[in-house]
This record gives structure tokens, C-alpha cells and sequence, in this order.
């Protein structure tokens, strides 16, 4: 595929700004999200009126998309970006399966393995129409209490990190499918707080950041990644005192001068697209009045909004008027953002776009393949692993999983049903029942579901609800009980008792079928831990 030159590209970019208007401008910013409360025929208007660069599509089916394309190509004269998240997805167009989260491909390790199933992602993104991922997480684990990143972080390595996010980057922008961009600047795994519900804190000083964070951003400008998200996390060794406030304390990212525009831009070097988290969080729309987010996001130096209010439209259009959102700031602004989409090939004609998506690869077979590779054997103190059972033997799962979360562990009972055993599953028991039912059964899974993908939000920490089975004692009764996370890491920490204690990282469906093949000694583990847990286990990666 032969590309024109950044010369050549600079010069369509510089054209095609000459021949916007201000509004036309302003509209190239805003990344919209569809509100539940939305109607269609209401987004619609929105649309129709705003003329976006881009809409934001969660857990969306292709035919969601296919009508988000209609309306940009209806109301808009440039072409739109279609953005979804795809930290473990697109179920919807991956023969309906979920990819095994970041911590599981930190477990697992294999950069060839994994540029190929990131290939086929970004095959299967482009052809359902998405042209743009808020991924790879880039941020570094460094606090195991910390309830937002933990299996969507590669590993408490800096270095780590960087090698598996590499890989993510090159493979997804190779051929100009799908553009990439790293979150969560300057950098979330620090704090013990969620930046969903507050602004929370890198405490990081400014060498310590700069040989952690800094140097993982570093590396992902010099992979080239088309965008960067700005989180609603501040970074007080390396802000300006004049963004401190005595009752609020330091600005977040988002609303930042000093990290988006001295540290990220110029510092760093960074010339690509600086994109906002949601600003509907609590992180960034406590620290200001709401009607001045917007505008204080383009002047720290952001590039697009995502979430913004449709109102926020007018507000910028007045900043712009009135100058204090300069013509030179917005025309950078939309600048970055028409390179975003010339990057990710939209300018082109999508016929030819598509004939550069090969299908090469069967996403399945390499899901199940990075799920064999990441089962992590933390203690084996009773030999129990590979398990050995008797023909047509009974076992007992107990899931223990958060309240809101009740889907259960379907291809683990499929896999071993398969194999002739007798599966039952009770979900969060009470001590009793335990006590009823486990002398029925020849060996008793205990499978821990609770990752920051399906937590109650505060804290990945256990609550009553998951320690009832433990209640009393009963389930130490039975000789051969292994407990494995399919989620949080680090599981041992509330239960330090475990004498059989497996990290799995994630509960995707090859992840689920690998696990039988270890756990049964069809497969040899050869995961390594991507994190420590002082006085627990220790990272096994550089």
C-alpha cells in the first residue's frame, strides 16, 4: 500500500482548514456519546446540527453502526470517526467472543501471538465500521488497591507495559484500519480512588513519573500512536501552582495546561490528538462549573471532547467569538483532529480501505490460545494441579462473583461437561449450603469473578457476599478445593488461607477453555505473573 507523504498530507490538512468555518471547526472536536435518555430522532438533530468529528459507540452490534455512518454521511461534508472503546471486544464481530483483558496478555507474553489477534481485531473493527479505539490502557498497576485499572493494566512493569502496548499500537494502525490511543494521561494505577468518581492522584515526583509514565508515553509517541486520552488524574510534581485549589485541590488532566499542552506536547513531543475522557465523570466535572468544561479543556491544550453536551457546541462557538479560545487554538485543535482521521484512511475511498483487511487469521483459535497461555499456578501445595479425577467424577463450582454480576461461568461448565463430568454451580452460597453440598462431590472449583470491569465501583475488595462460602470453615473440609481468579489479581491478599491459589486474569471464553486444559494437564502452564503482591508472589516479568 503506497501512502502520500506527511509533506503532501500537511499541505490537504492545511487546505482543507482554509476552507472550513468557524463552526465547521468546532464541530471537528466534539465526540458525541448517544445518552440513554436520548431519542434517536433527537440524536439525529444533534447531529444535523453540530456536523461532529466523531460519535462514540458502547457495546455497539454492527447495525448501531452502520446507521451512526448514515447520519455523519448525511449531515456531514467531512467524513466522521466511528470510536468505540475494544479493550476486550468487538464481541460482535469476533465470532461472538470477548478477548482476554490486558493483564491476561501482560500473563501471557507472546508479542507474535498477540500482534496477530490485534490484527484480526482491528480486521474485525474496520469492517463493522469502527475507525477508532480508546485502547491500549497504558497506565502501570503500581497499587494493587487501586479499583479502576487493575486487569486493564499489562503489568506493574513500566517496561512491561511498553512491550505489550507496542505491540497493540503497531498492529491495530498497521495498513491504516484503526487508530489507536493510549489512556490514561498522565497516568491511573497510582491512586486507591476511581477517577470516576473523583479526581484522583499520580503522586508520583517528577523523576519518578518520568522514569514510569514518562517513559511509557515516550514510547508510545515513538510507535506513532494517532491519539492519547487525558484522564481525570492529576499530577501535582509536575503542575503549576496556579492549578491548585485549597478545597479542590490540583486540576485534573483534562482541565490542565501543564500537563496537556508543557508536559505532553511540548515536553514529550506529542502531535497527535489529545482526546478527553468522558466528561460526564465526576473527576472533571466536579472541579468547574459544567458550562465551563469544554471551553477549558480546548484551551489546556485538549483536542476532542468526548461526552460533551450538545450545548457545549454553543459554548465554544461564544469562546471562539469572543477570542478567548483563540483561531490559532482551534485551528490546531482541528488540525489534530482532520490528521486523526487521514491517519485512519477516511479520506479515501472505504472500498479500498476494506481490500487491505485480509482475514488471515482466525480470531477464535488465537483467543483460545492467549487463554491457554496466561493461567498463572500461584501455590500448589497440595499436588492437586493437574487434577486428577475419576471418569464421569462430580464437581462443584461455587462462583463468588460481585452483587451486580450474575452471568456466571458457562464455557468452564461447557468444558468439562464435555469431558463426562457432572457440573453444578451455585453463585455466592451461604456457609450452610456449602456444608449441605460439598461431601457429594469429588472436587470444588471456587471461582472469583470480581475485576474492575464488573465491581461495584470503590473498591475490588471482598465484601459479605463473597466470603459466606468461607463462613465456618466447611469448604477447608474437602481434600481437593482450588480457588482461581478469573479477574483481580490479587485475590490471595483476602484469602492469604488458600493452599491452591490460580490467577486466570480474565473471564473471556478462551481464557475459561484454557484453564480446563491446564487445570486437567492437557496443557503446561506457562504463564508469568505480570505484577507482585509483596510477600505473595513476585512479577516474573522485566
Amino acid at each position: 500500500m503506497i501512502r502520500e507523504g506527511r509533506e503532501g498530507i500537511q499541505m490537504k490538512i492545511e487546505k482543507l482548514l482554509q476552507e472550513m468555518s468557524v463552526e465547521e471547526m468546532v464541530g471537528q472536536l466534539l465526540c458525541f456519546n448517544v445518552p440513554p435518555e436520548m431519542t434517536e430522532e433527537d440524536f439525529e438533530a444533534v447531529i444535523e446540527r453540530t456536523k461532529p468529528g466523531g460519535i462514540f459507540v458502547k457495546d455497539y452490534e454492527m447495525p448501531q453502526v452502520g446507521k451512526f455512518q448514515a447520519m455523519m454521511k448525511k449531515y456531514c461534508r467531512l467524513p466522521g470517526l466511528i470510536a468505540a472503546d475494544l479493550e476486550t471486544g468487538p464481541k460482535s464481530a469476533n465470532d461472538g467472543e470477548t478477548m482476554p483483558n490486558a493483564m491476561a496478555q501482560g500473563a501471557c507474553g507472546d508479542t507474535a501471538l498477540l500482534h496477530k489477534l490485534h490484527k484480526s481485531r482491528a480486521e474485525a473493527c474496520r469492517k463493522a465500521g469502527v475507525s477508532l479505539v480508546f485502547s491500549p490502557v497504558v497506565d502501570i498497576n503500581i497499587n494493587p488497591d487501586n479499583p479502576v485499572t487493575n486487569v486493564r493494566s499489562f503489568s506493574d512493569s513500566a517496561d512491561h507495559v511498553i512491550k505489550m502496548a507496542e505491540t497493540w499500537v503497531r498492529a491495530f494502525q498497521e495498513d491504516g484500519l484503526v487508530m489507536t490511543t493510549c489512556k490514561h494521561f498522565p497516568g491511573d494505577g497510582t491512586d486507591d480512588r476511581n477517577q470516576h468518581f473523583c479526581t484522583t492522584i499520580n503522586r508520583l515526583t517528577a523523576d519518578e513519573w518520568m522514569e514510569s509514565f514518562g517513559k511509557v508515553y515516550k514510547a508510545m509517541i515513538k510507535a506513532e500512536t494517532a491519539a492519547i486520552m487525558v484522564g481525570h488524574i492529576s499530577l501535582p510534581a509536575l503542575q503549576d501552582s496556579a492549578e491548585y485549589d485549597e478545597s479542590f485541590g490540583y486540576l485534573p488532566g483534562t482541565l490542565s495546561y501543564s500537563l496537556q499542552t508543557k508536559l505532553l506536547k511540548e515536553r514529550l513531543g506529542f502531535g497527535g490528538c489529545i482526546i478527553s475522557d468522558a466528561m460526564s465523570m465526576v473527576g472533571a466535572c466536579a472541579a468547574i462549573p459544567i458550562d465551563r468544561l469544554a471551553i477549558e479543556f480546548l484551551k489546556a491544550g485538549g483536542d476532542m471532547l468526548l461526552y460533551p453536551l450538545p450545548e457545549d457546541y454553543d459554548r465554544i462557538l461564544e469562546a471562539v467569538r469572543t477570542g478567548e479560545i483563540s483561531m490559532e487554538r482551534l485551528r490546531d485543535a482541528a488540525g489534530r483532529v482532520l490528521r486523526l482521521k487521514e491517519k485512519a484512511r477516511l479520506f479515501e475511498k472505504e472500498e479500498d480501505v476494506q481490500k487491505d483487511i485480509r482475514e488471515e487469521y482466525d480470531s477464535k483459535a488465537l483467543t483460545a490460545e492467549v487463554g491457554e497461555k496466561c493461567i498463572k499456578i500461584v501455590r500448589n501445595r497440595q499436588g492437586l494441579v493437574p487434577l486428577q479425577l475419576p471418569e464421569k467424577a462430580k464437581i462443584l463450582l461455587i462462583n463468588i462473583a460481585a452483587v451486580n454480576d450474575e452471568i456466571g461461568l458457562p464455557v468452564l461448565e461447557e468444558e468439562l461437561a464435555k469431558r463426562g463430568y457432572t457440573v453444578k454451580t451455585l453463585l455466592n452460597p451461604r456457609h450452610y449450603t456449602v456444608q449441605e453440598e460439598i461431601p457429594n462431590y469429588d472436587c470444588v472449583l471456587v471461582n472469583c469473578k470480581i475485576t474492575s470491569y464488573n465491581y461495584p465501583g470503590g473498591s475490588l475488595r471482598i465484601g459479605w457476599d463473597q466470603v459466606w462460602p468461607f463462613w465456618r470453615g466447611y469448604i477447608f473440609t474437602h481434600p481437593c478445593m482450588i480457588f482461581t481468579s478469573f479477574g483481580d489479581p490479587y485475590k490471595i491478599y483476602d484469602f492469604p488461607y488458600l493452599r491452591t491459589y490460580i490467577n486466570a486474569f480474565s473471564e473471556a471464553e478462551g481464557v475459561q477453555r484454557g484453564f480446563v486444559r491446564v487445570l486437567l494437564g492437557e496443557a503446561e502452564p506457562t504463564a508469568k505473573s505480570p505484577v507482585t503482591l509483596k510477600g505473595f508472589f513476585e512479577r516474573e516479568v522485566q
